[in-house]
């Protein structure tokens, strides 16, 4: 990691720090290392939050202490971790959160690395909806085993509010109300027009894309990544894949859909490039991909299944 921040750049840090950003999130974003992002704030005269997880017995204390009534912040900084710590804990410990829900509405500003993951998962399996007299609402359902993942998306937004669990059809759902949040995934190219620029260009975007709408695992011992979607997008994701000096790939019809994939050495360098060191990854796939990357040659029969949203 290296290079100098912009003025621009290093005024983001101070803001999505004091946001409850890790500054280890944010140096990963902005390719620099942890130490540069605490100089940053520290020559800012921000406070820098210890960099520690918290205990059982700690979370635990936490929960007790916001029961009784105790806020958040202030739990935050008797334990020197930041508020969006505490709400997690509580969160994941199923405890209401007192108050107005929170929501951080620029979260899709800036396309940084988790910003450009989380648009492209919610390009792939996420909706937004518009009702008259409502603000749009931003919504993704996903199998109960993947509810972890909606979690992580809960957090990278700074949201308290609920993921709902639908017994049914053993799947849960996430979603909050946003005109800003709405109106940029739109503009980004959501359902019309041509995707940004500048995602079209990032691999953790695709990597969104792939983890929402696609599949990746080991037949035969060949590697296999299979992306499902509208044309538009499949054809945007094969001219990242030109670009990178991957082609020869087209995207075929199926029925209503659209497929793009591949197998052997193309699949595994696309299963590198999208997965290798990723910042933000749904863990399952994250799995499975590893197991592919690491896989030798001396057990070529060996197979694991498709890893599918």
């Amino acid at each position: 990691m290296g290079g100098k921040l912009a003025e621009s750049e290093k005024a983001d840090v101070v803001r999505r720090y004091t946001s409850g950003e890790s500054a280890s999130r944010i140096a990963t974003s902005l390719g620099v290392t942890r130490q540069a992002v605490v100089g940053i704030l520290r020559r800012r005269g921000i406070a820098v939050r210890v960099n520690a997880k918290l205990t059982s017995e700690q979370k635990a204390a936490a929960v007790e202490r916001y029961i009784a009534g105790e806020s958040s912040p202030r739990i935050a900084a008797a334990f020197k971790v930041s508020d969006m710590a505490i709400l997690g804990v509580l969160r994941r410990r199923g405890v209401a959160i007192r108050g107005k829900h929170s929501l951080r509405e620029g979260a899709f500003d800036d396309l940084t690395a988790d910003a450009a993951y989380w648009i492209g998962f919610l390009f792939a399996d996420g909706t937004v909806h518009f009702r008259e007299g409502l603000k749009p609402q931003i919504g993704v359902a996903l199998s109960k085993r993947d509810r972890e993942h909606l979690v992580k998306l809960r957090d990278f937004l700074g949201s308290t509010h609920a993921i709902s669990d639908i017994s049914s059809n053993r799947a849960c759902i996430f979603s909050v109300r946003s005109e800003r949040l709405a109106d940029r995934l739109l503009a980004l190219g959501r359902y019309s027009g041509s995707i940004d620029r500048t995602l079209a260009k990032s691999r953790h975007f695709w990597r969104g894309v792939l983890d929402g709408d696609g599949s990746l695992g080991e037949y035969g011992g060949k590697a296999q990544v299979r992306l499902v979607g509208k044309r538009q997008l499949l054809e945007a994701f094969n001219e990242f894949l030109a670009s990178q000096g991957m082609t020869g790939l087209t995207v075929r019809s199926h029925k209503s859909i659209h497929i793009i994939g591949t197998t052997g050495k193309p699949a595994k360098k696309i299963i590198h490039l999208l997965y290798n060191d990723a910042p933000t990854v749904l863990d399952r796939k994250a799995d499975v991909a590893r197991r592919i990357l690491a896989k030798g040659t001396s057990h070529p029969r060996r197979s694991w299944p498709v890893a599918v949203l």
